[in-house]
């Protein structure tokens, strides 16, 4: 089976020396920490998602209750404070969507991922040869374009454990609980 699709074009290898951790080393252990990799990649997902949720469900609230007090009100300063407010709940609920956007490309890394480590473990030769497991990571590595997968996979392929992985989503997820939403996020 032809893998050579999945090797990176020529570079540094020295930035690679990292990518897998120094601890006793087999194909076994690699293929379990692809696919612990590929769980914690979809666990961060749905755990973005579930804060994307929250506040497009503030914001639909908010463009009820803003809608309502508009077509109640009768003074021009009250009318242009909930035309005002109503834009920026409309903002915000727009900003909130991009999470669909976001989630179907994680999970396109996460497919992706694993139908290379599919293809990759059927070739025997390679699966049990160490610098084939860095080509296989350093080419997944490229696909991640948010921060959060590149740190998720960081440090899977350092050697974190999944509880370590999922302890870090938390602290991610908490994070992005109570940072300000309005902001478009390129990805």
């Amino acid at each position: 089976m032809d893998l050579s699709h999945l090797a990176p074009p020529p570079r540094d290898s020295s930035a690679d020396e990292t990518m897998i951790a120094p601890i006793a080393w087999t194909p076994e252990q690699q293929i379990a920490r692809m696919l612990l990799l590929c769980e914690a990649q979809m666990e961060s997902a749905l755990s973005e998602s579930d804060v994307a949720v929250d506040e497009l469900i503030k914001s639909f609230k908010g463009l009820i209750e803003a809608g309502q007090a508009l077509g109640a009100q009768n003074d021009n300063t009250n009318l242009a404070q909930q035309l005002d407010t109503l834009r920026k709940q409309t903002a915000a609920a727009v900003v909130a969507f991009q999470f669909y956007d976001k989630l179907n490309q994680r999970l396109g890394h996460v497919r992706y991922s694993l139908s290379a480590l599919a293809m990759f473990v059927c070739d025997r030769e390679k699966a049990h040869e160490r610098d084939q497991w860095r080509r296989l990571f350093s080419t997944l590595r490229r696909l991640y374009r948010t921060e959060e997968e590149r740190q998720l996979f960081k440090l899977m392929v350092e050697g974190a454990s999944a509880e370590e992985a999922r302890e870090h989503i938390q602290q991610s997820t908490l994070t992005l609980r109570s940072t300000p939403t309005g902001e478009i996020e390129i990805f």
